[in-house]
């Protein structure tokens, strides 16, 4: 079951989605037709799920979480066994990855297109601006640009869990 079909239900995606962008609850509710309340819990059952998911990475990949932020869908972690900083993901479009921060060989790999095409919409749907030159990089250096621009550059929110 990936993130994309299991995690959140449709309204918690819609809900996910707003709150990337809108800070304020009785906006949202009055977008979307429903109450504050609805929407507080709706929040705390999305925040529930996704702690849970990044918990299951953090284990599955034996991982230190360094910062996790719910509200983006990105965690930044360590691998002690690569000694690597890693980048977990949760996106619309590619659902759950995990990025490990590294030099690769990029070029030798036949899944080098998809890895690609997976950050290039990570960069898109978090309205991170690449370069011509930036598109053109192997997928490690390219994962390394779009979430150090997206974390470094304010392009999330700055809430901590």
């Amino acid at each position: 079951m990936t993130f994309k079909g299991g995690y959140l239900t449709q309204k918690e995606t819609q809900i996910w989605n707003l709150r990337k962008k809108i800070d304020n609850q009785s906006e949202i509710a009055r977008k979307l037709g429903v109450s504050r309340q609805a929407i507080s819990l709706s929040l705390i059952s999305i925040e529930t799920k996704m702690e849970k998911t990044f918990n299951e990475i953090i284990d599955a990949n034996n991982l230190h979480a360094l910062q996790i932020n719910t509200i983006d869908g990105v965690m930044e972690a360590y691998s002690p066994a690569y000694n690597l900083p890693v980048i977990v993901s949760l996106s619309n479009t590619n659902g759950l990855k995990v990025w490990y921060l590294y030099e690769g060989n990029c070029e030798k790999c036949d899944l080098e297109r998809k890895c690609r095409n997976e950050l290039l919409e990570e960069a898109k749907e978090r309205e991170v601006i690449l370069s011509s030159l930036d598109k053109k990089l192997e997928p490690t250096k390219l994962a390394r640009i779009v979430f150090q621009r997206y974390i470094n550059e304010g392009k999330h929110n700055d809430k901590e869990n």
